[in-house]
Parts: structure tokens; C-alpha cells; sequence
């Protein structure tokens, strides 16, 4: 498993897979998409990332990131 993943392309490999529809979805054809399930998608953030201690409001830093401004 590659731990060099960036967030962008973890959350954009979670979309791609119709079997996560319950815990990430697109919202627009623009780029746009919503968090069913945050704390789950964090939970596997942090096993992506060897960071056990991952919870949703260090995911949610992370993403203001990627905000349009």
C-alpha cells in the first residue's frame, strides 16, 4: 500500500469505487463531493497513513487545503 498518497488522490480513489457510495459521494459535476460518513473515511485515512490517531478534525485540517478560495 502506498503511504505516499496524497489526501486529493486518496479521497479521489474512495469516489471511483461505487462500494463506498455509502461513505463518499459526488455532489456536482464540478469537483464537488460530501462526507456520509467522515469519521469512517478518516479511519481509513489513518490506516492509509500508519496514523492510528486519525479522527475527522485532523482530516477536516488537512482538506482546507484543497478549498477554492
Amino acid at each position: 500500500m502506498d503511504s505516499a498518497i496524497t489526501l486529493w488522490q486518496f479521497l479521489l480513489q474512495l469516489l471511483q469505487k461505487p462500494q463506498n457510495k455509502h461513505m463518499i459521494c459526488w455532489t456536482s459535476n464540478d469537483g464537488q463531493f460530501k462526507l456520509l460518513q467522515a469519521e469512517e473515511v478518516a479511519r481509513l485515512w489513518g490506516i492509509r497513513k500508519n496514523k492510528p490517531n486519525m479522527n475527522y478534525d485532523k482530516l477536516s485540517r488537512a482538506l482546507r487545503y484543497y478549498y477554492v478560495k
